[in-house]
């Protein structure tokens, strides 16, 4: 019995009821198959409500509760990342086969890496471990010269067109021509690594896409990681998002930023439909990141215009979907979470740091001056003596703290006088592991962000440039993604409504394995065996 999960990361299921009769190969999932809304987890943010998919529990159970995870011993800098499979508490779906003996391969899962488990029959990947944070934001290289990944970088512009040399290189940009991918042996901080990118010039000057580096900490198989290296990664180039950060800082154009999206989506086809192809076996998760890109640039955007971009990148989950159509025997297609529409950011630390609790020198928090941080997911932690490492903040100090920071968010308003945190859950005593001291909801529009490196609070969304769209908080459209599935063993034309936690026991029910204790429950009503209409 051969499954396969294709995870589209922001697919909400609002729109796809829009869309699903333009979009042949979910309607046919539809029709022959299962369908229907997907309840994620509160708060609805990738790296959580992924948690739960794969292990079937809840946050409180799994332990990914938010973006940055904090237990007790850590310094509150060092928090453990959602994205990585320390945060877990419960093993995934992937560790229950491979110990039973299945061959398992998963292309891409915030908690596979660091390999923890070290199963011989487990492949697991995350491409986005092939970013270095310090090293992977894109660039624009100006006529002259330019350093670069560590190397020196000539530019000439002639007319139209520029001229870029590199380590005895000379490549000519022409035009709108986008020229990669292109590996370069660069080095970030003193590691010698080679890059892919791509070269395009614009009225900036040449532009470079974000880099991704054979760092091998993206594949528990270090020959494997070589193996897509050079023969997907060489032939595609390897950018793993639509360049949302260079859009943001105007160094490309909407235009532009849409290519790097295609090239995005280039690279997740080919690199799943490699890994896939290479070897047999068992169960396979495969991943596509496109969809919640754009929905987070444009679903708040009201021209007219923005839906059909959507509805574009929707088309593209669908040829996607139906590229891995025939690998296996059920194909089961899930999204993490939905969307709505924001109309403000709001900058939590930036509020902390206006009430003297957040501490910032030259652009950079000084922790040991800080008494608290937003790491986000709603979650504000004191920085505690002995609770955490080199903390500030005695236990005597506590409660007048909190309440003090309380009462400064229960007095932040907006530029209408309205209350901005509609929730403010405050702890008479010091949160344990994996919780907050103090956790947030917000209003209806609004976003939190975690980022310090803004001038103002709170700021209005920039069409066509800023995040317009959202997940996590609001328990609207977000709250819901999508469930799909077709095979020997699923109902035909079956409409259901599931939760993100019901996918792992089902799928393993499929392949009529004895589940560990998980909070999700099989869908019976989904499987051959189950009523149908």
């Amino acid at each position: 019995m051969k499954i396969l999960l294709v995870v589209v990361d922001g697919l909400a299921y609002h729109l796809t009821e829009r869309f699903i009769h333009q979009l042949p190969t979910f309607q046919e999932l539809m029709e022959r198959g299962i369908y229907g809304p997907l309840e994620s987890t509160y708060p609805s943010i990738t790296p959580v409500a992924l948690a739960s998919l794969f292990t079937g529990a809840t946050p409180k159970t799994h332990g990914v509760v938010s973006p940055r995870i904090f237990v007790k011993g850590r310094r509150i800098q060092s928090s453990i990342s959602a994205f990585s499979s320390s945060s877990l508490l419960v093993d995934p779906i992937w560790v229950d086969l491979g110990k039973r003996g299945y061959k398992v391969i998963v292309t891409s899962a915030p908690q596979a890496l660091p390999d923890k488990w070290k199963l011989d029959n487990v492949v697991l990947f995350d491409p986005y471990k092939a970013k270095i944070k310090k090293c992977s934001e894109s660039s624009i290289l100006k006529e002259g010269e330019n350093e670069f990944l560590g190397k020196k970088w000539l530019v000439k512009r002639e007319g139209l067109s520029y001229l870029v040399s590199v380590d005895g290189r000379e490549f000519k940009l022409e035009g709108d021509s986008w020229i990669g991918p292109l590996e370069i042996d660069g080095k970030c901080g003193e590691e010698e690594l080679k890059s892919s990118i791509f070269l395009h010039g614009n009225d900036k000057g040449v532009y470079v896409t974000p880099p991704a580096f054979l760092n091998f900490k993206w594949g528990n198989r270090r020959d494997l990681v070589t193996e897509v290296w050079e023969n997907v990664v060489s032939k595609v180039g390897m950018i793993l998002d639509g360049d949302y950060k260079g859009l943001n800082k105007g160094l490309i154009s909407f235009e532009e930023y849409m290519k790097t999206a295609e090239l995005s989506f280039n690279f997740f086809v080919e690199y799943s439909l490699y890994l896939l192809k290479r070897d047999a076996w068992d169960f396979g998760i495969t991943y596509l990141p496109i969809v919640d890109n754009f929905q987070h640039l444009l679903y708040g955007v009201d021209d007219g215009k923005a839906l059909d971009y959507i509805f574009e990148v929707y088309n593209m989950a669908d040829k996607f979907l139906m590229l891995h159509r025939n690998f296996a025997d059920n194909i089961f297609l899930c999204s993490d979470h939905g969307i709505t529409k924001i109309k403000k950011r709001v900058y939590v630390n930036k509020i902390l740091e206006r009430i003297n609790v957040l501490k910032m020198d030259d652009g950079r928090i000084n922790w040991g001056r800080t008494k608290a941080y937003y790491g986000g997911g709603g979650i504000i932690r004191v920085n505690l003596k002995e609770r955490e490492e080199a903390g500030v903040v005695y236990l005597k100090e506590y409660q007048k703290l909190v309440r003090y920071i309380v009462k400064n968010l229960e007095q932040f308003k907006d530029e209408n006088g309205e209350t901005v945190f509609t929730g403010i859950y405050v702890r008479d005593t010091p949160a344990s592991d994996r919780q907050g001291d103090i956790e947030l909801s917000i209003k209806d529009y609004y976003s939190p962000s975690s980022s310090v490196d803004r001038e103002k609070e709170i700021e209005p969304v920039i069409p066509y440039s800023t995040s317009t769209g959202d997940h996590g908080f609001y328990r609207k459209e977000d709250l819901y993604g999508v469930i799909m599935g077709i095979g020997k063993n699923v109902a035909k034309g079956k409409k259901i409504r599931a939760r993100i936690i019901d996918v792992a026991p089902t799928l393993l029910k499929i392949m009529e394995i004895q589940a560990p204790r998980m909070e999700g429950r099989a869908l019976v009503e989904a499987l051959e065996n189950g009523s149908q209409e």
